[in-house]
């Protein structure tokens, strides 16, 4: 066996020993397990929020349980004003009781937002089976003038654009998200809360940003 070799097979010795040492200068990244987000892209969208927030405030509370919820003001955002009246039409449907007046209230619901900027985010890779998706297309593409009847294969050339375009959804990373908390207190305890996180497009932030006074922003760095 040459030196050249030997000092190759002694490189990767060492390179392999290194990897299993167990011993890093910083902790390694690792991916979360893929998960879905929902995306608030409408009103309707903030609908289904405030019903979800209905339900865990009228599964903390008695009947009997007067609730009051916070007021906005002219400041507040777009969403804050809609979200405060659509919380209380869905605890109504819910059969919660919902106070015109704070004094009289046994408990509030108080709510806030925060809205967080992910700058530099890389796009998501496209999904196992873009490629082979795509070069069948290509294919059938390529053989239409060999068909008997050509306007037969649109077919499986519209099918496969199809599931192309499920393969190839979602492969911008969002850079914008919104985290909603809300939380139910009697005044001297919480007695339920609730967290809630959706991607929302950049071009909407005014709606969740008030009118002289600004939600808290966070700006991620390379966020991922």
């Amino acid at each position: 066996m040459g030196s050249s070799r030997l000092i190759a097979l002694a490189t990767l010795l060492v390179a392999l020993t290194a990897c299993q040492s167990g011993y890093t200068p910083q902790p390694r990244a690792t991916l979360f397990p893929a998960t879905d987000q929902n995306y608030m892209r409408s009103a309707a969208h903030w609908d289904m929020l405030a019903a979800n927030e209905a339900t865990m405030i009228g599964q903390a509370l008695d009947s009997n349980h007067l609730v009051a919820i916070r007021d906005t003001g002219p400041a507040s955002s777009p969403f804050e004003q809609a979200y405060r009246n659509l919380l209380i039409s869905q605890l109504v449907s819910n059969d919660v009781q919902v106070a015109l007046t704070s004094e009289s209230a046994s408990h509030h619901v108080d709510y806030d937002i925060q809205v967080v900027t992910h700058e530099d985010r890389r796009s998501l890779r496209p999904r196992p089976g873009t490629a082979s998706a795509t070069f069948a297309i290509g294919v059938f593409a390529a053989n239409i003038r060999n068909w008997t009847e050509q306007e037969l294969a649109l077919i499986p050339v519209g099918l496969g654009l199809d599931i192309l375009n499920a393969l190839w959804r979602d492969t911008e990373g969002a850079i914008t998200e919104v985290i909603v908390n809300s939380r139910l207190h009697d005044g001297s305890r919480i007695v339920a809360a609730d967290s809630r996180i959706y991607y929302f497009s950049a071009q909407d932030q005014h709606n969740y940003q008030g009118q002289g006074r600004q939600f808290q922003v966070v700006s991620n760095q390379g966020g991922e």
